[in-house]
């Protein structure tokens, strides 16, 4: 007897006790199958996270649904657990194949019958879920994204009335933006509000186009994400923009995912600020590009830093 034929049967997963009965045995698994505490499936099919969530009769949600509503989370805050959504009355006691040792389990007052059908999590339910589960570097990036893309209206959230995360929560929505295009943009935000700055985000300037964020009201911040700006091409559009911004009054400091997730743009923007607040002490918006307009400023900027290049 075939075990993928079998499996196929099962829609792709199924319990070993079923396929005992079919005289099959786990030694006799294919590549293209795995196992799970007495299930077996396709992994072709399915990941471990739809096979936690079909076994505990549960719902991806929080963020391990990320991936399937396409929202970003930085590899390395990927959750080792499951996270699963279920009914709030609903009893769940541990067994063999249920010890809850690899999942997280959130209770939801209302589960609809296609999250039940599809063991997903509506997206709602997901941001809710992330909001109140997971730290800001988690959960801001998945809101910001659902809100550029359209996913979601914010403003139909649940809040919790009370709990020690409220404040939390409050805080990720006050400062989640419908404007950051990337996970990069968002962390880099966050740690420009730790250092007590506050980014305009997606400021689109007349002659330049849209700009990451920028800071004092006359200096750009640019994150650039290597599997867009590495291309020789995509660099004499950048030192072109970043020539004219220069000349509408901008400064632009910019930097690459490394620097951003290695801490270089936490040590280096602070020193830059710094620098530049000495040149340009009026940072009334006006004034301050009106400065950075001076024929000399350039040179001048070149002593005061001298990582800023800008080719000609």
């Amino acid at each position: 007897m075939d075990l993928n034929e079998e499996l196929h049967k099962r829609h792709g997963i199924t319990k070993l006790s079923s396929l005992r009965h079919a005289e099959l045995t786990p030694a006799m698994l294919p590549a293209g199958i795995s196992h799970y505490r007495g299930w077996i499936y396709d992994h072709t099919r399915y990941t471990l996270d739809q096979v936690r969530a079909f076994v505990y009769n549960a719902c991806i949600s929080c963020v391990s649904a990320a991936p399937i509503y396409e929202l970003p989370i930085l590899m390395e805050e990927r959750p080792q657990k499951t996270h699963l959504s279920v009914a709030y009355n609903r009893g769940m006691h541990p067994s063999k194949l249920r010890r809850f040792d690899d999942v997280c389990i959130h209770r939801e007052q209302i589960m609809s019958d296609e999250e039940r059908r599809t063991h997903v999590a509506s997206i709602g339910t997901v941001l809710e879920r992330v909001l109140v589960c997971m730290p800001l570097k988690v959960s801001l990036p998945m809101l910001d994204a659902a809100r550029n893309r359209g996913l979601y209206d914010i403003s139909t959230l649940t809040i919790p009335p009370t709990g020690s995360r409220l404040p939390h929560l409050k805080e990720a929505l006050s400062l989640s933006s419908d404007r950051a295009r990337s996970i990069l943009e968002t962390v880099a935000r966050l740690q420009l509000i730790d250092m007590g700055l506050t980014p305009q985000v997606g400021v689109w300037i007349e002659g330049v186009g849209e700009v990451d964020m920028i800071i004092l009201g006359f200096i750009v911040i640019e994150v650039d994400g290597w599997a867009f700006h590495s291309s020789k091409e995509q660099r004499e559009k950048d030192l072109k923009r970043d020539r004219e911004l220069l000349r509408r009054g901008y400064v632009v400091l910019r930097f690459t995912y490394d620097d951003v997730m290695n801490g270089d743009f936490a040590r280096e923007v602070p020193v830059s600020v710094t620098a530049l607040r000495r040149l340009v002490p009026d940072t009334r918006t006006e004034d301050a590009r009106d400065a950075v307009k001076n024929a000399d400023f350039l040179n001048i900027l070149r002593g005061y830093l001298p990582s800023y290049h800008l080719q000609h």
